[in-house]
């Protein structure tokens, strides 16, 4: 059995420096493999991205503007982690290819590096911005342990906003932001049948667990930031209220902060607020800029 995480990225090196030791500590995989590339089609797959925005955003129209600092990045954790095989491959997605494709490709495409997968392969399918807690990798194990070929298992994820204290209010309802992390891989149609809720986020074929995911979604320090913002189509000023929300987090005094006015003010819309937590984060992602 070999553990394998795989993940799509585009413009995510500020977080993918301390990723990479993370998921070391937390899976311990035998290969990780980061496909970087634009979707042609945004994130969402609700915006056309015009000329202007790909030339400030890009290095060709399908790399990321950074990516020559995460080539270092790869080049160092190569040399560093001698046990687990790394490898940055490019993407050149079709431009007709919706956003749920261009995942399930960046997330399938084994034989690129032939590589055969067998039946009891752990996959892990994951984003350039997700990180666990260093000690979760015994439960980790367990849940492998637990799960037969063509099952898997999903985590709670927490949606972090401007630093360690502030999170989506709606990730903290149970069961609200139950999301994949594991698959033992039987065929590809399961695979592929998890993989393909990619929007939808719904996970009903996997089995729960207690673990929890720190998704830091919303840690995007300056170009990284306008980039995301420029990318996913919203009404205008929501942006704005977006951004003043984040500077308020920074100074971590309230305790709830509206972060989406525009769609309501209602205390009881868990939605439009972000919500001052106290929890433990990993120990890799401490040294990241938004980590106050």
């Amino acid at each position: 059995m070999r553990k394998i995480v795989i993940s799509p990225l585009f413009c995510e090196s500020h977080l993918v420096k301390y990723q990479i030791p993370n998921i070391i500590d937390t899976i311990n995989p035998d290969i990780i493999i980061y496909n970087e590339g634009l979707f042609p089609g945004a994130t969402e797959g609700k915006k056309k991205l015009d000329k202007k925005w790909i030339d400030k955003y890009t290095l060709d129209g399908k790399r990321g503007f950074d990516f020559l600092e995460l080539q270092n990045i790869i080049e160092e954790a190569q040399k560093k982690y001698k046990d687990t095989k790394i490898i940055l491959n490019k993407m050149d997605y079709s431009i007709r290819m919706k956003p749920v494709d261009c995942y399930i490709n960046a997330t399938t495409n084994f034989d690129d590096f032939d590589l055969k997968i067998e039946e009891g392969d752990c996959l892990f399918p994951s984003e350039g911005d997700v990180f666990h807690h260093e000690n979760s990798i015994n439960r980790i194990e367990s849940y492998i342990s637990q799960i037969e070929p063509n099952q898997g298992f999903k985590s709670h994820w927490l949606e972090f906003v401007a630093n360690q204290f502030y999170v989506e209010k709606k990730t903290l309802i149970k069961n609200h932001q139950s999301r994949k992390i594991c698959v033992k891989f039987g065929d590809m149609g399961f695979y592929e049948k998890v993989l393909s809720q990619f929007i939808s986020q719904n996970y009903n074929m996997l089995y729960s667990t207690n673990l929890i995911t720190y998704h830091y979604a919303w840690w995007r320090p300056g170009k990284f930031l306008d980039l995301r913002c420029e990318q996913l189509e919203r009404n205008n000023g929501y942006w704005d209220d977006f951004r003043k929300a984040i500077d308020l987090a920074q100074k971590c005094e309230l305790d709830e902060i509206n972060n989406r006015p525009s769609i309501s003010t209602d205390p009881s819309n868990f939605d439009v607020w972000i919500k001052k937590i106290d929890i433990e984060h990993p120990k890799h992602i401490k040294e990241h800029e938004c980590y106050v």
